[in-house]
């Protein structure tokens, strides 16, 4: 095997600051955050019900669901976790990026996003949904659903600077089917900046009216929501958490 003279060593590499992914990871495990996560968005928080999102963003405690504890929920967290596993398919899984969007007032949004997995070979984002009863919702007309379509083409929006996105493909999986469908690919850039954008407003403007769907149920500001009108009309499933006295 042939040696590189010390010298030469010297001159074709030089000494730089560790990767910033290291060093937050570090930071992370320390208890210290370098980032600023105001106006710090996730991509299935934007695609989801704006209210919700402007909650978070607000800081306002979530509630407690009142079907948290039961086997049933228990064992539908444990369920998703077995199913996720087959992201294992593929090499290039669980991939991270941040999108970052310019606000009216001068400042910089982040959008980020983590999609399961992606092949190289046919150049397709894949996202896997874990659900149950596959075949019967999509008999009701339940699947596919809007937000998860708009979801991948925030992820081909965000990560086709990087690489190369020819397929978009969601994967519904509960623990006897596996379903998938091919999605359109379209640049939601402008759809991604505008819905940012009225969450921002709505921290000092009127509140958002919240966007009620089937998912309602499992939201933890659901009397929060109720309350505050144009949202939640039925009967809240979640209730505030109790403050504990000193």
């Amino acid at each position: 095997m042939s040696t590189i003279p010390l010298e030469k060593i010297k001159s074709i590499s030089e000494e730089i600051d560790a990767p910033e992914g290291i060093l937050n990871f570090l930071q992370k495990r320390n208890g210290l955050y370098s980032k600023d996560y105001t106006s710090r968005y996730s991509v299935t928080e934007i695609v989801g019900c704006q209210r919700k999102s402007l909650y978070k963003q607000l800081g306002i405690s979530k509630e407690e669901l009142l079907g948290d504890g039961t086997i049933e929920s228990m064992w539908g967290t444990v369920r998703g976790d077995f199913l996720h596993q087959m992201t294992y398919a593929y090499k290039w899984r669980e991939m991270d990026m941040e999108y970052y969007v310019p606000l009216k007032d001068g400042r910089i949004a982040t959008l980020a996003g983590r999609l399961d997995m992606y092949d190289w070979k046919t150049k397709t984002i894949i996202d896997l949904k874990t659900t149950k009863f596959v075949r019967w919702q999509i008999k009701q007309g339940f699947l596919p659903r809007e937000e998860h379509i708009l979801q991948l083409q925030c992820y081909q929006t965000m990560f086709s600077e990087y690489m190369p996105v020819e397929n978009l493909n969601i994967v519904y999986a509960d623990m006897s089917d596996i379903v998938t469908y091919k999605v359109e690919k379209r640049d939601v850039s402008k759809w991604i900046n505008t819905r940012i954008q009225e969450i921002e407003n709505a921290k000092t403007e009127k509140i958002l009216d919240g966007e009620v769907s089937g998912l309602c149920k499992f939201c933890k500001y659901q009397t929060k929501c109720f309350e505050d009108g144009n949202g939640l009309t039925d009967k809240p499933l979640s209730m505030p958490i109790p403050k504990q006295e000193n």
